[in-house]
C-alpha cells in the first residue's frame, strides 16, 4: 500500500489549502493513529521549505505554548488531539481571548481529531471556542469505504454549517449572546464562568454595549486569580473606559496590566508591546501626544523585531498615523496608514472591521492633503465593510457615514451629503456617548440645508456656487 495511492487525493487537497506565507487552520478527522502519523510525515517531506512541530499540550497553559504560536513563521504547527485545548480551560480561554492574534500569524495550524467523536468535536468546539469557525479552515474527513484503505475517501466539511454564529455581524452576534448567557445560567465552575464572562463582554463591546461589557469584565475581576490572565482583564477594562470617553479610568487600568505584565513577561514580549501601543492611544485622547509618541515609538521597535508579529505591528502602524496627523506630520502619517493596510489586507483581505477603521483612518488622511478622490475611494470601502459585518446601527459605521458625509461637502454634492450626515445621526442618538459627534453634525446638516436654500436662490448662470446637484 504506497503512499502515493493512500494520499493521491489528500496531496491534491492539501497543496490548495497548506500555505504558510498565510495563516490556515486545517483540521483532519482521521481513522486510526497510524494514518495521522503517515500525513504528517507526508507534509513534512512535501512541503521542505516549512518547518514543522507538534505542540505539547499536556499539562501546558496557554503562555507556555504562546511563543511557539507567535514567533514560529512560516511553519507547520500540529496538534495531535485537539480535545488537548477543547478540556483546558486555560488553553481554549487563550484562543478565544487572542483569536485574531493567531490568525494574523504565518502559519498553518494542523490539528487532528479521531473521526469516532467527530459530532462531540463540532459541540464541544461550539460551547468552548464560539469562534472557532470563524478562523480561515478547512475541514477534511478521511474514509475507508468497506475497509479498503486502498481506496480512502475524502470529503471536505464546510464550516459553517456548525457556525456557532459568533461570527462579525451585529445579528449573529446577539445570537450568540442568548446562548452564552442561557450557558452561564447552569455554570457553577469559577474557569467557566471565566470563559463566558469574556466572550460575553467582547460580544457586547462589539456591538456597541460598553456598559454591559464593563458589567462581565468587572465580574471576571472578582474570580479571577492568574497574574496573566489578570493582565488581559485590567486591558479589557481600559480599551471599554476608553471607548466611553473615560479617560482617566482607561489610563489608570491601562497601566495596572502594564504593571503586571513588565514582572512576568519579557521587555521585548508582544504582549507588552501591545500594551504600550495601547497606552499610547489613551495619551493621543488626552493630547498628551509627547507620551504617545514616546510610547508607540516603544511597541513598533518591539514588534519590527519580532517575527510574525503582523496583527500588533498593523495595528501600532496605524495608531502611530493617526497621532502623527495630529501634530501634522501628514506625510509620515500616510507612510504608516499605508503599512498598517497592507499587512491588513494581506491578513483580512476585505472582511475585518478593523481594516474599515483603516481605510476610514486613511481617507480623513488624504481629505487633509487635499487627496479627494483618493478619501471618497476609502471611505467606500470602509462603508461596504462595516455594512456587511454590522448591519446599519453600530457606532464605527456612524463614524463613516460623517466621514463621507464631510467629503461630499467638500465636492458640493449637498444632497449625498445631507443623506449621510443624516445617517450618522440616526445612529449616534441611539447611543449614550455621542453627544459630541451628535452636536457636532447637527450643526453640519444645518449648514448643508443653508447652502441648499443659497443655491436654490441663484440664476442659471451661477448654479454649482453652493451645490452641485440641487
Amino acid at each position: 500500500m504506497t503512499a502515493e495511492l493512500k494520499f493521491e487525493e489528500l496531496q491534491k487537497k492539501l497543496k490548495k489549502v497548506l500555505d504558510t506565507n498565510r495563516f490556515r487552520f486545517i483540521f483532519i478527522f482521521y481513522p486510526h493513529i497510524n494514518l495521522r502519523e503517515n500525513i504528517k510525515n507526508y507534509i513534512c517531506e512535501n512541503f521542505i521549505h516549512s518547518n514543522s512541530l507538534t505542540l505539547d499540550l499536556k499539562n501546558n497553559t496557554y503562555q507556555d505554548i504562546a511563543p511557539i504560536l507567535y514567533e514560529n513563521d512560516k511553519s507547520f504547527i500540529f496538534i495531535d488531539d485537539f480535545f488537548d485545548v477543547l478540556y483546558n480551560a486555560d488553553l481554549y480561554n487563550g484562543f478565544n481571548q487572542r483569536r485574531d492574534k493567531i490568525a494574523s500569524k504565518n502559519i498553518n495550524l494542523i490539528c487532528f481529531v479521531n473521526s469516532n467523536f467527530k459530532e462531540k468535536f463540532f459541540h464541544t468546539s461550539i460551547e468552548y471556542i464560539p469562534d472557532l469557525f470563524e478562523f480561515k479552515n478547512a475541514i477534511f474527513e478521511i474514509e475507508i469505504p468497506n475497509n479498503d484503505e486502498n481506496k480512502l475517501k475524502l470529503n471536505e466539511i464546510s464550516s459553517s454549517s456548525y457556525s456557532s454564529l459568533g461570527g462579525l455581524t451585529t445579528e449573529s452576534k446577539k445570537d450568540e449572546l442568548d446562548r452564552l448567557i442561557l450557558k452561564l445560567e447552569n455554570t457553577s465552575s469559577d474557569d467557566e464562568k471565566i470563559n463566558l464572562y469574556d466572550q460575553i463582554s467582547t460580544i457586547f463591546k462589539d456591538i456597541g454595549k460598553y456598559e454591559k461589557a464593563l458589567e462581565y469584565l468587572e465580574k471576571t475581576l472578582k474570580i479571577e486569580e492568574d497574574d496573566l490572565s489578570l493582565a488581559v482583564t485590567y486591558n479589557n477594562i481600559s480599551i471599554i473606559y476608553q471607548n466611553i470617553k473615560n479617560f482617566q479610568k482607561a489610563l489608570e487600568y491601562q497601566k495596572k496590566s502594564i504593571e503586571i505584565k513588565e514582572k512576568f513577561l519579557d521587555k521585548n514580549d508582544s504582549e507588552l508591546a501591545s500594551s504600550y501601543n495601547n497606552l499610547a492611544t489613551i495619551y493621543m485622547d488626552i493630547y498628551n501626544y509627547e507620551k504617545a509618541l514616546e510610547y508607540s515609538k516603544i511597541a513598533i521597535n518591539i514588534l519590527e523585531n519580532i517575527q510574525n508579529s503582523n496583527y500588533d505591528l498593523a495595528m501600532a502602524y496605524n495608531n502611530i498615523s493617526i497621532l502623527y496627523r495630529r501634530i501634522n506630520s501628514f506625510q509620515k502619517s500616510l507612510e504608516y496608514a499605508k503599512k498598517a493596510i497592507q499587512i491588513q489586507e494581506e491578513i483580512w483581505e476585505d472582511k475585518h472591521p478593523d481594516l474599515a477603521t483603516s481605510y476610514n483612518n486613511i481617507s480623513v488622511l488624504y481629505q487633509d492633503i487635499g487627496e479627494i478622490p483618493k478619501a471618497l475611494e476609502y471611505v467606500k470601502k470602509a462603508i461596504k465593510i462595516q455594512e456587511e459585518m454590522f448591519g446599519d446601527k453600530h457606532p464605527d459605521l456612524a463614524t463613516s457615514y460623517s466621514n463621507i458625509s464631510i467629503i461630499y461637502i467638500n465636492l458640493k454634492e449637498c444632497i449625498n451629503a445631507k443623506e449621510y450626515m443624516q445617517k450618522a445621526i440616526d445612529i449616534w442618538q441611539q447611543y449614550e456617548y455621542h453627544n459630541k459627534e451628535l452636536s457636532n453634525s447637527r450643526k453640519i446638516i444645518k449648514d448643508i440645508e443653508h447652502n441648499i436654500k443659497q443655491e436654490k436662490k441663484l440664476p442659471y448662470n451661477k448654479k454649482g456656487r453652493f451645490c452641485k446637484d440641487v
